[in-house]
């Protein structure tokens, strides 16, 4: 027994420093540790695949975060925020729209919201006003604002004036801003998290071509495929293929769609597969994978048993069974930090535990002579 492949398809949302959006992803989740997976596969599977020469077993991935969404103008969401805390400028440096968007979102911070169709009609009257404007420039620049703010309340009606006594315009601003400040805070590592995230699963589903010209993604992943399957050093030996979230999809349509039309992919097959975090039920019942709405089990021989594993506490994962063909769902227990429990499995040692332990029951290491496990037992 030699090389016992194990191979890893991460999900969305995963640079590696150096690529487009792995600073701001880094910031947000702190991605998929791949040197912990591997040392994690190699300290809990490896063992149950060869038992006398784990260092023997061969344990790669596919990574294909280079090949996802980027931010094709930088990112500009960060400009935004910082145009949000910047200082307000003088008013006679902007034009009659600069001014008018200004005023109108001052005066917003300071009312209540039933009241901003008649406050965005009077800032922009005001901000209109020729003769507003050449009052302003017989102000010194510190008393310009000020003189907006009045002319703005005396235009506008008297109910929207009468503001609540202890909801004075000034303290309303300030309410405002701070819960502004603090939900920025909240809001800064999902703004770079949540675009590429979508981005990724679009870029995939618009970019995955088809079974006969796959796209660059599908051609990564069955790359890694080909090249796993070539590590064994017996036909006999399994193939272990573990995949996080969105690599699900991936090695779903690889084995359903793309691998069979692949002229490279003759006799690859994977014999046990874990998907974990995984979303392959909920895609797979949109119709977003490939493969026709029932496809066989074993994906014509090329899949052997199929390990669904989601959290309750994991929002972005789905059960499979009785949903995606083959699929055996296991509901494993995280810490209950729904923030963070999408990415847990990867980091716990129980998970690699028991995916050796389902390993070792349905794709051991057998002689050529043993009869073969039931692939869907």
């Amino acid at each position: 027994m030699g090389g016992m492949p194990v191979l890893f398809v991460h999900g969305v949302a995963v640079r590696e420093e150096g690529d487009l959006g792995w600073e701001d992803l880094h910031r947000a989740t702190q991605g998929v540790d791949w040197p912990g997976v591997q040392r994690l596969l190699r300290e809990h599977v490896a063992p149950t695949l060869n038992p006398d020469a784990p260092d023997a077993v061969h344990v790669e991935r596919v990574y294909w975060g280079d090949l996802g969404a980027h931010f094709t103008q930088g990112g500009q969401f960060r400009a935004a925020r910082e145009r949000e805390v910047a200082p307000e400028p003088d008013p006679l440096a902007l034009d009659g729209d600069a001014l008018g968007e200004a005023l109108e979102r001052r005066l917003r911070a300071a009312h209540p919201v039933a009241e901003w169709p008649g406050v965005i009609r009077v800032a922009w009257g005001v901000a209109r006003d020729a003769r507003v404007r050449a009052l302003l420039a017989d102000l010194p620049p510190a008393e310009r604002w000020g003189l907006l703010d009045a002319a703005a309340q005396a235009r506008l009606p008297g109910r929207t004036r009468r503001l609540e006594p202890h909801l004075p315009p000034g303290l309303m601003r300030a309410r405002r801003r701070n819960v502004k400040r603090a939900m920025r805070e909240v809001r800064r590592p999902l703004e770079a998290f949540v675009p590429l995230f979508m981005g990724d699963v679009l870029a995939y589903l618009n970019g995955r071509g088809t079974p006969e010209a796959p796209g660059a993604i599908p051609q990564r992943v069955l790359a890694g495929l080909r090249a796993a399957h070539a590590a064994r050093t017996h036909p006999h030996e399994p193939l272990v293929v573990l995949t996080h979230s969105m690599g699900g999809q991936l090695i779903f349509d690889a084995l359903h769609a793309f691998l069979p039309a692949d002229p490279d992919g003759a006799g690859v097959r994977v014999d046990f597969w874990c998907a974990c975090a995984s979303q392959v039920g909920a895609f797979h019942e949109l119709g977003f994978t490939l493969g026709g709405p029932t496809p066989d089990p074993h994906a014509g021989g090329r899949l052997g048993y199929f390990w669904n594993v989601w959290a309750y506490t994991d929002l972005l994962s789905f059960r499979a069974q009785g949903i995606a063909p083959g699929a055996h769902d296991t509901a494993f227990p995280l810490s209950g930090l729904v923030r963070s429990d999408h990415l847990a499995y990867l980091q716990q040692p129980d998970f690699y535990r028991t995916l050796a332990a389902k390993v070792a029951v349905h794709a051991g290491p057998r002689e050529p002579s043993d009869t073969p496990l039931e692939s869907g037992a």
